[in-house]
């Protein structure tokens, strides 16, 4: 096993601090040291530092350039596989952090002596030769590897009686990660023989590129018939467009429908691509309306609109189908909860947006002005700023998620309601001349904030010059970003 010294707390504390400051650049010469003097069999306390650097590390421009370790090169095989978060689990997804746990379980537990022994002939391969001459090595542990945990968790299904021990160390969360790790252990070659043949990230899915997946997919249902199905999670973890793994579904299982391809193991794709959707709405319910964060919402709304766009795109689902049916509900969920964030925006908007009543002659008797005379109430005019970020953001992606003829609605009413009071904003500022001048940045100040979310920081800046020039006082306003 890889060992190292034990640290005590206060030392601990004072390592964090000072390896958390380093540059990102130092952070990877450090763990490359670190990494190599574990190799070497030697005392520092390994574990530690690198735990402490690991925020630093994340920063650095070239992750891969760490030293290769026994245990990055055996994960490898599933690396594709690994999500950052979840909701819940899916099959074919595996949490990242879910490796430590796994990797503990399974040298301390199921198969300490055959995995020292494995990891040993791994560590003399890498200081020997490096991380190119150490194939066969991994392979080994491999299939060390994979054969103990399929003993201990030999189907995907958590309430197996032969799993109870395990999703008693693990949960059954971890357990099914376990597997889902086990189950690309046990065909790592044809793994690592895909994984060299495709890029990462993929532009794009390729008919070459899905010739090329469909020849070793072919292999491993002979060779390994239990792993077949996972070659297509491999792919996903690598597009940029993860939809265009339903394409490749289609081609593998010979189907020509959502209906046909959900009743093979090629459905568990679709699945995984239709709990994306169930998890954007989940976030967006937990958003409460006086926290709204507009990148956020936004970042769920786009990822809605992509995957929803490109599942139709690829496979043509019909409403009547089983993922049409499930299309339609979350389509309907988000509807929801877009309606449930933006109802009241006009309002929330205007309010931070005071006017006054003036009198006059003509088309302009009785008009409502800006009043900058007012407090503006810094907690609701950054609501009101949020709320025209997501409007302005979920635009041209409203029609994929149902609520386009509420956001129109929405979006018509604010905007008016913005561009009148930009348009009258230059004549109150004159009218309130130099002793008013600090009383009416703040308006002009949000006003600029609220236009430039809506039209574009062109226009923001627009109305910060309209101001400057109306008031005609040396030093102009500051332009506020």
């Amino acid at each position: 096993m890889e060992a190292g010294l034990s640290i005590d707390p206060g030392r601990l504390q004072r390592l964090d601090g000072f390896l958390g400051s380093v540059t990102p650049t130092l952070a990877l010469q450090l763990a490359r040291a670190v990494e190599i003097d574990r190799l070497r069999g030697g005392a520092l306390p390994h574990d530690a530092i690198l735990t402490a650097l690991r925020p630093r590390l994340r920063d650095a421009a070239r992750r891969l350039d760490r030293t290769l370790t026994p245990r990055r090169l055996v994960c490898s095989v599933f690396e594709d596989l690994l999500v950052d978060s979840r909701l819940r689990k899916q099959r074919g997804r595996v949490l990242r952090t879910s490796i430590e746990p796994v990797w503990q379980w399974l040298t301390r537990v199921l198969a300490p002596v055959a995995c020292e022994q494995a990891l040993d002939a791994i560590r003399d391969k890498l200081l020997k030769g490096g991380p190119d001459f150490a194939d066969a090595e991994v392979d080994m542990f491999q299939r060390v590897a994979a054969e103990a945990i399929l003993r201990a968790i030999p189907t995907a299904d958590m309430n197996d009686s032969r799993a109870a021990e395990a999703v008693r160390v693990l949960g059954p969360s971890m357990a099914a990660d376990a597997h889902d790790m086990a189950r690309m252990m046990e065909m790592a070659a044809e793994v690592r023989q895909l994984q060299r043949m495709l890029g990462k990230p993929m532009q794009t899915l390729s008919e070459e590129d899905i010739f090329r997946i469909r020849g070793v997919f072919e292999r491993v249902a002979v060779s390994h018939p239990d792993c077949a199905s996972y070659i297509p999670f491999l792919v996903l973890g690598r597009l940029e467009k993860p939809w265009e793994a339903i394409r490749l579904t289609g081609a593998l299982s010979r189907k020509v429908n959502d209906t046909l391809i959900s009743q093979t193991d090629f459905g568990a794709i679709g699945e995984a691509l239709l709990s994306d959707l169930d998890d954007c709405v989940e976030r967006l319910s937990q958003v409460r309306p006086a926290d709204l964060n507009a990148e956020m919402v936004v970042r769920e709304v786009v990822d809605f609109s992509n995957i929803s766009t490109g599942i139709v795109r690829e496979l043509g689902i019909k409403r009547d189908g089983i993922w049409g049916r499930h299309m339609m509900r979350v389509r309907g969920d988000m509807s929801a909860q877009m309606e449930r964030l933006l109802a009241r925006a006009p309002k929330e908007i205007s309010v931070t947006l005071p006017t006054v009543r003036r009198g006059g002659f003509g088309i302009r008797a009785t008009r409502r002005a800006p009043d900058l005379t007012r407090t503006l109430d810094p907690v609701k005019a950054a609501k009101a700023v949020q709320l025209a970020r997501v409007i302005a953001g979920s635009r041209q992606h409203a029609m994929a998620g149902a609520f386009a003829g509420m956001l129109k609605q929405v979006d018509e009413q604010v905007t008016a309601t913005v561009r009148q009071y930009v348009d009258d904003l230059s004549d109150e500022v004159h009218a309130m001349g130099q002793e008013g001048a600090a009383a009416s940045i703040k308006f002009v100040d949000h006003a600029a904030a609220l236009i430039g979310a809506l039209d574009g920081e062109a226009a923001g800046d627009m109305v910060r010059r309209r101001a400057n020039a109306a008031l005609v006082i040396s030093p102009p306003i500051a332009d506020v970003a």
